[in-house]
């Protein structure tokens, strides 16, 4: 048997677990990194979380998973005749000019002359993405139960802050996150499947415990063997078209620390100094 992902981190979770008869019936998982906040660029990209992780976890593909894309944009000023197109500045400001007396006579005559619409449409910057995943787990065995709570368990703490501080007056901030889709089939591609997550926070998580008409059903030794958990991540940084292709033949997108660590996108200073 094989497992989804070999991560380098002993803080391993997966439903079912390695070794279990039922983990080679699963051909797509849905495997999420943690890895501790961090303001440091390097730290906060999909190479790094997946490469140094605090702990994983690795399920299979969730009954549902939302990714929604949105930007948000504004109505922003400029001249409707562009000087620069026409190559009359002169032009341009005897429109301004004419529009101006316009106006004001017909103010003044009680007309109704207005000014016409010279907005247009332009980018705000700074939309995050979501994704939302609906995850169902029920346990045909004690072994496969333990494991499940389990994870509902580390998903519900990990959306909180970290105690663990000096002072009674601070804390530390809950984990970044990562989360892909994999696989032991050969072709697999993941964009597909996970459409090209970017390091999130995890900022709810809903558990029932009963999701089966309601009921507690349990183990022998008392363990809920139905979980039904909802996640909502929102990405940390906002997502930009690198311009280059994936596996998948599409553009790839990467977060502001990406770009920043690889410079793409951007023009480099000159060797051993910043200008």
């Amino acid at each position: 048997m094989a497992q989804p992902v070999n991560p380098n981190t002993s803080n391993y979770y997966q439903f079912p677990p390695p070794g279990d008869e039922y983990e080679n019936e699963i051909p797509v998982w849905m495997t999420f990194y943690v890895s501790a906040w961090s303001t440091f660029n390097k730290n906060r990209t999909r190479n790094y979380i997946t490469t140094n992780p605090a702990g994983a976890i690795s399920i299979p593909y969730p009954r549902q998973m939302n990714t929604s894309n949105s930007q948000t944009y504004t109505a922003g000023g400029s001249l409707n005749v562009q000087s620069v197109e026409t190559g009359n500045l002169l032009g341009t400001l005897g429109q301004q000019i004419t529009a101006t007396k316009e106006l004001a006579s017909s103010f003044f005559s009680g007309g109704s002359v207005i000014r016409f619409d010279h907005f247009e449409t332009i980018l705000e910057p700074g939309a995050r993405r979501t994704h939302s995943f609906e995850i169902n787990m029920v346990a045909k065995n004690e072994a496969q139960a333990k494991i499940a709570n389990t994870i509902a368990l580390l998903f519900q703490n990990n959306c909180f802050p970290i105690a663990n501080t000096a002072s009674l007056l601070t804390m530390k901030h809950p984990y970044l996150w990562y989360f892909e889709a994999t696989s032991t089939k050969q072709g697999f591609v993941p964009d597909y499947w996970d459409g090209q997550p970017l390091p999130s926070v995890l900022k709810q998580v809903d558990i029932n415990r009963s999701p089966i008409l309601n009921t507690p059903f349990t183990t022998p030794n008392y363990r809920p063997i139905a979980l039904n958990i909802k996640l909502l991540f929102v990405e940390l940084e906002p997502a930009m078209q690198t311009g280059t292709n994936t596996s998948s033949g599409t553009l790839s997108l990467v977060n502001r620390a990406e770009r920043f660590i690889s410079g793409s996108g951007r023009a480099e200073p000159p060797r051993g100094e910043w200008r």
